[in-house]
């Protein structure tokens, strides 16, 4: 058997054995964008692999991978430290190239055609390009229609992502030795992650300037990329690893953001060595003279090394879920360190509360609100847009205790859902805490002491041979639904385009979303959070998309 699946969804060996097979209706990309198809191929005789292909008569580039499964917590860790066992699910969560298998892993497998338009691949006229999907004797079409436009690369600032870097943790899982880190080999390893990131349009670099600013929330430690010693002296900082990190980042065009975590951390912690090199700890109140001294030094001193580095502009002083009383007291001390021309730095926040603190969230120049605390929709489509009147700019995040959601465990349909439905309440963009901050080996149990399983990465770790991360459905989904936010953007914002009767009809879609709340959620008998009604809400999901995408398809050949 060889039929069309569903990258939205995920399935059971069972479901795959019945999948039909049909016709897949035209695929209408953009040049240049990258198009995500999902297939089954079975069943296998023996482990047996047939000859797998997917050819298309301008030999586009093509990769295939094999969806694979994990082991998944049907809840979430409740204690640090303590990795829970079980009851597990298993969770189609990771794809595999498929040039790595031998044998088959199961008697379905479940495919995914990675495909990438070439930016050449029309010249203005549209173009319908058919290819086919074979497994040894069967074949199916595929179509795809290029839209013949004159911008083959939306901004990514139409829709920004921002997913924070874990180098620490692909340091412990490739075996990095302590005095090679940072060096070439880790270089090249976080490089291989980072280069993902950024083709799905990231523009944020996550640094840390204090040693776990999240308190070792994460199964690997986050070491401040800053080393800070204190002698008699006073303190010295040296950025050796904050510049390498910087630097690799800028490379491969990372460049809008740095945000620097944390003037807050979490627990209020700071350590440092002392002039014998063992570690201090201190846990100055936020705003006494002790913590205002040694934040001090520090931005004194971080300041001068910003602008001899070029890159003071760019810097953001970033706080995550901290207490309102606490950021005011940022607020009011970070406005005495400025540039010798007068520039302050800027703030940058993800909070977990609701957008009745607009006087405070307006000294933020980047700001993220939890899903689940966004408030009244309309409201928070008013806050979004005040904030764009002031020059500011508001994105959303989930993680942790929300639903829908982007766990191992949530189906992918529930990713492109809530991209469109926050999309469609005018925030700037996407941010989402974790790329890569893996579990001790996710491609076997993705659990973890404190979260849904899957919550800390969205990319797997490698194996041997590969070059590239292996990639989740939910991350495909992620960015295959970011470069259609970002196509209607650029429709409805482009005077050649944006009084296309089909652009108006999807913006005005878009615009009664407002009237349908997020999805409702419960706790089950784990501590997890999941849906009241997952099968009525999940199909429920997948009809909005995928009329948002026929009214988008009818907008870009219109």
């Amino acid at each position: 058997m060889l039929a069309f699946t569903d990258l939205g969804r995920h399935y059971t060996q069972a479901e795959l054995a019945r999948a039909k097979k049909q016709k897949l209706p035209t695929i209408y990309v953009w040049r240049g964008e990258r198009v995500f198809i999902s297939f089954v191929v079975g069943p296998l005789a023996d482990g047996r692999i047939p000859d797998i292909t997917v050819d298309f008569p301008e030999h586009w580039p093509v990769e295939i991978g094999v969806v694979r499964e994990t082991s998944a917590y049907v809840s979430r860790g409740m204690t640090w430290g303590e990795i829970p066992i079980g009851p597990n699910k298993m969770a189609p969560d990771y794809v595999q190239p498929l040039t790595d298998l031998t044998t088959a892993p199961a008697p379905y497998l479940n495919c995914v055609a990675t495909i990438d338009v070439p930016d050449e691949a029309d010249h203005g006229d549209e173009v319908l390009v058919i290819g086919t999907i074979r497994a040894g004797a069967e074949t199916l079409s595929l179509p795809i229609q290029v839209i013949g436009l004159d911008y083959p690369h939306p901004d990514p600032q139409l829709f920004s992502l921002e997913l924070w870097e874990y180098p620490y943790a692909v340091a412990r899982y490739y075996n990095i030795p302590a005095d090679q880190l940072f060096g070439p080999e880790h270089e090249r390893l976080v490089k291989e992650n980072l280069q993902k990131y950024v083709e799905m349009g990231g523009q944020s670099i996550t640094t840390t300037i204090v040693e776990d600013p999240w308190h070792h929330q994460t199964y690997d430690a986050y070491p401040s990329l800053v080393q800070w010693t204190q002698t008699a002296a006073g303190f010295h900082f040296d950025y050796t690893n904050f510049d390498r990190y910087v630097q690799w980042n800028l490379d491969l065009g990372i460049y809008r953001k740095i945000k620097c975590f944390s003037i807050l951390p979490w627990e209020n912690e700071i350590k440092y060595r002392d002039a014998q090199g063992n570690w201090v700890t201190e846990k100055p109140a936020v705003g006494s003279d002790r913590w205002r001294a040694i934040w001090t030094a520090f931005l004194t001193d971080f300041i001068d090394h910003l602008n001899a580095q070029g890159w003071f502009d760019r810097t953001y002083m970033a706080l995550d879920e901290r207490p309102l009383d606490e950021m005011k007291t940022v607020i009011e001390f970070i406005s005495q360190f400025k540039t010798a021309s007068g520039q302050p730095l800027k703030l940058s926040g993800a909070v977990n509360y609701q957008t009745v603190a607009a006087d405070v969230l307006d000294h933020y120049q980047d700001i993220s609100i939890n899903q689940a605390d966004i408030g009244d929709p309309r409201a928070f489509k008013q806050f979004v847009a005040d904030r764009h009147d002031k020059g500011l700019e508001t994105t959303f995040y989930n993680c942790v205790g929300n639903y829908p959601s982007m766990f191992a465990l949530s189906e992918p349909i529930e990713t492109a859902y809530l991209l469109w439905y926050f999309a469609s309440l005018s925030v700037d963009g996407f941010l989402r805490w974790a790329l890569d901050a893996w579990v001790e080996d996710p491609t076997k149990s993705v659990n973890h002491w404190y979260w849904e399983s899957g919550d800390p990465f969205l990319l797997y770790p490698h194996g041997d041979g590969d070059d590239k991360p292996y990639l989740s459905p939910r991350i495909m989904m992620l960015e295959h639904t970011m470069a259609q936010i970002r196509q209607w953007r650029f429709m409805a914002s482009d005077e050649v385009t944006e009084d296309l009767p089909a652009v108006q009809a999807l913006t005005a879609y878009l615009d009664t979303l407002i009237d349908t709340p997020l999805p409702a959620k419960t706790v089950n008998e784990y501590g997890a959070t999941v849906g009241v009604d997952e099968k009525a809400d999940h199909q429920y999901m997948r009809e909005t998309v995928a009329k948002i995408e026929a009214l988008l398809a009818k907008a870009g050949v219109d």
